[in-house]
């Protein structure tokens, strides 16, 4: 498994023309439950809106499409067989790129996303047995999902994340308490970090201060849009 002990970045070979086209940006935040990816979403859009930045903050599922209604109200009981999880993840998304993502990067806004077609990869590979580089094709593929300019995992220890998860919620989802299910999708988001040659990835160590975590995401970001 790889180790991460700072940061480390993996540039891929990506779709140049798709992302040079369009006149915004599209960053997005990945990792394991409890890997802080929300409260670093947050303190990004506040400080990114200060600074004069025109952003938006996106979440996956989203709370607005029949389909994330469905996924939010009927998986946290168990109630949608893997099948039927991973096909309305795809619509509701379907749904977010029409309305929500291809909107915002064609008037120019910076959209910072938690969560997108990556934690579809991860977390349903761990409960579909289907591939996570088949579902992320399928996403490019089938709903021709933008790429991101740049994908932040936020990376640290399952065991670190269930325990944070169970600090912070009064109510523990049973399927977030499988300890064994963390540890495969924190591997898949590794190997997408190291084998998906068609994203651009940033590894951060989560187990580092969130100030500093939000530091080194920050500076990437402003990098890549001045460059």
């Amino acid at each position: 498994m790889l180790e991460v002990l700072c940061i480390r970045i993996i540039l891929k070979e990506f779709d140049v023309a798709s992302i040079e086209d369009r006149m915004g940006h599209l960053f997005v935040l990945e990792g394991i439950d409890g890997a802080g990816k929300t409260a670093v979403c947050e303190r990004l859009i506040k400080i990114l809106g200060d600074a004069g930045h025109d952003v938006v903050h996106l979440r996956e599922p989203t709370s607005e499409s029949q389909w994330g209604k469905e996924i939010r109200s009927r998986s946290p009981n168990g109630e949608l067989t893997p099948a039927e999880e991973l096909d309305l993840f795809l619509k509701d998304r379907e749904w977010h790129i029409m309305n929500k993502i291809c909107p915002a990067l064609s008037s120019g806004k910076i959209v910072i996303m938690d969560r997108y077609f990556f934690a579809t990869g991860a977390y349903q590979s761990v409960s579909t047995g289907i591939s996570w580089r088949e579902i992320l094709r399928r996403n490019r593929e089938e709903i021709h999902a933008p790429e991101p300019d740049l994908i932040f995992i936020l990376d640290l220890p399952a065991e670190e994340g269930l325990a944070r998860v169970r600090k912070s919620r009064e109510e523990i989802i049973e399927q977030f308490e499988q300890i064994d299910r963390l540890v495969k999708v924190r591997q898949a988001y590794l190997e997408m970090a190291q084998y998906d040659d068609k994203g651009s990835y940033v590894l951060i160590d989560a187990r580092l201060p969130l100030e500093t975590v939000v530091d080194i995401i920050l500076g990437e970001i402003l990098d890549h849009i001045s460059s």
